[in-house]
């Protein structure tokens, strides 16, 4: 399985390189970029901004739009910057989200001589904007060709008011051969993070806390009960490790963003990784546990874990897909149909492993049952409880997150971090829990792991030797190696939870005949 981990996470980084040339952040980049077609405009980002006095966090003071070294350098030989140090038609806009259509006509984006004459432009080929909005709400910046007049232009304005503001990159003359480099720069009151991305960085850091704490208490009960541990035990001490790793990788990367004003890349996708991977890891635990692997059986058939591992290679390179597009949804412009044909795969792929889980999980209860083992069908007995309460939870908060698509994301993108991260991870750690409950190490863990329990309701006490009114547990083919009626059980139990049968039975390590000697532990 590791290995099928390990390819995907190649699959998943070399797809996400293609996306490094538009990872960006407060801090909007120009890098030699095109300059839009002649008399058009391009919606480059959406920068999320509290204003001063919502700020969760003033400590930096009053947040700013800063156009930081914009030049224009033209691409035509006839046309050299030193002949085009009057072009003024290149614009950088920053505007309300909400005002868009009220400020800018799709019919016509750019001002006339008419419009001079009418006052209602100071020149013509430039962005038209509509009068009646306030202007206080519209930044506008001229990217001019650098001359001895024209310098490389920095210009700074105080953002007044909370909303997002989309950086709008128009062209209204007639002369597209050219390159824009230089910095837009959106800073908020506590630092370059985007408003809508904020509260996730305490929220990991809190998160962080609570699986050292959970690593901490796991540690001290595994050294505590070091000789009953077995394998359903060590997975979910790798998974409170994956659990910490990411918290950590996110809080950092978070932190770093909030600092620097441009997303770390590698941190980015190896945090992203540490999400997939943590998820996939802890459905397969799930469905290996709710098969009887290390409980009630040994191994997994290989056809199974060939099923396993195209599940976890398909479901990692998905959900990588799910999350790199789910991070950008926000800041670029991705339409609604786009991002619900990244989420649909994954939510198909979530729906199976659950139904495989289920039913799986129902088999195996209805078997233990007949074989009368009551504590080992208590345990799961009890993970199925928790299950579906996780399920249905789960269910009406994608249900909640599908429906609030449908608002404007001026309503929705201060709360939208608690749909996309705090539900989630909060339900996640609720079903880490309770598997810590029930797997939890202790003196007598070894009765969960893969052995037989004796029905002392079918086994005399004799025969099996009853300690102070506790059933004892032994290994299945250890005892009674007379009793036809067992081993037939046996036969039917393997063939339920599709073991091998014939020769020696399924729940027996190191068994070579009928002869072996009877023991009790």
């Amino acid at each position: 399985m590791m290995t099928v981990f390990a390819t995907a996470m190649r699959w998943a980084a070399l797809h996400f390189l293609l996306l490094w040339g538009t990872a960006v952040a407060q801090i909007y980049p120009f890098e030699a970029t095109q300059v839009p077609k002649n008399r058009t405009l391009h919606t480059l980002y959406a920068f999320y901004v509290f204003s001063e006095q919502e700020a969760p966090d003033k400590s930096l003071g009053k947040p700013f739009v800063e156009f930081n070294g914009l030049a224009c350098h033209s691409t035509s030989a006839s046309r050299p910057d030193a002949t085009l140090g009057s072009y003024q038609s290149v614009q950088l806009s920053i505007l309300r989200y909400r005002d868009f259509w009220n400020v800018i006509n799709p019919k016509q984006i750019c001002t006339t001589w008419g419009d001079v004459v009418q006052n209602k432009a100071t020149a013509k080929d430039m962005l038209r904007v509509q009068r009646q909005i306030n202007q206080q709400d519209i930044y506008m910046h001229t990217v001019r060709f650098p001359n001895a007049s024209h310098p490389k232009h920095y210009e700074k304005r105080t953002v007044e008011k909370t909303g997002v503001y989309i950086l709008i990159f128009s062209n209204c003359g007639d002369f597209d051969d050219a390159t824009v480099s230089g910095n837009v720069v959106v800073k908020n009151a506590y630092g370059f993070l985007p408003g809508n991305e904020y509260y996730k960085m305490p929220f990991y850091g809190w998160l962080l806390l609570v699986y050292a704490g959970l690593a901490l208490v796991w540690l001290g009960l595994s050294f505590r009960w070091w000789k009953e541990l077995f394998h359903m035990q060590n997975c979910i001490a790798a998974v409170i490790l994956f659990g910490l790793l990411e918290a950590f990788m996110w809080y950092i990367f978070y932190s770093d963003w909030n600092a620097q004003g441009v997303r770390g890349k590698a941190v980015f996708i190896f945090a992203t990784l540490l999400t997939v991977v943590k998820s996939t890891f802890s459905y397969m635990l799930v469905l290996v546990a709710s098969l009887g692997w290390g409980v009630t059986r040994p191994f997994l058939d290989r056809p199974v874990m060939l099923k396993i591992q195209l599940l976890c290679f398909f479901y990692i390179v998905l959900d990588f897909i799910r999350e790199t597009v789910l991070s950008y949804r926000h800041s670029h412009t991705l339409s609604l149909a786009f991002v619900l044909l990244c989420l649909l795969p994954v939510s198909l792929l979530n729906g199976g492993i659950f139904y495989w889980i289920f039913t799986a999980l129902s088999n195996l209860m209805e078997t233990l049952k007949e074989r009368g083992q009551t504590e080992k069908l208590t345990l799961f007995e009890r993970l199925w409880k928790f299950l579906i309460w996780t399920l249905t939870a789960a269910t009406f908060t994608l249900l909640f997150q599908i429906l609030n698509l449908t608002k404007s994301v001026t309503e929705r993108w201060k709360y939208q971090w608690v749909l996309s991260d705090g539900i989630s991870h909060t339900l996640y750690l609720l079903v880490l829990a309770a598997m810590m409950y029930l797997w939890k190490p202790h003196e007598n863990s070894q009765r969960y792991a893969y052995s037989t329990q004796v029905d002392d309701c079918e086994n005399s006490g004799a025969q099996l030797g009853i300690v102070g009114g506790r059933t004892v547990w032994a290994q299945h083919g250890q005892l009674a190696d007379d009793d036809e009626g067992e081993q037939d059980d046996a036969d039917s139990f393997w063939a339920t939870t599709g073991g091998r049968t014939g020769g020696t039975p399924a729940d027996v390590i190191g068994v070579s005949g009928p002869d072996q000697d009877r023991t009790t532990f």
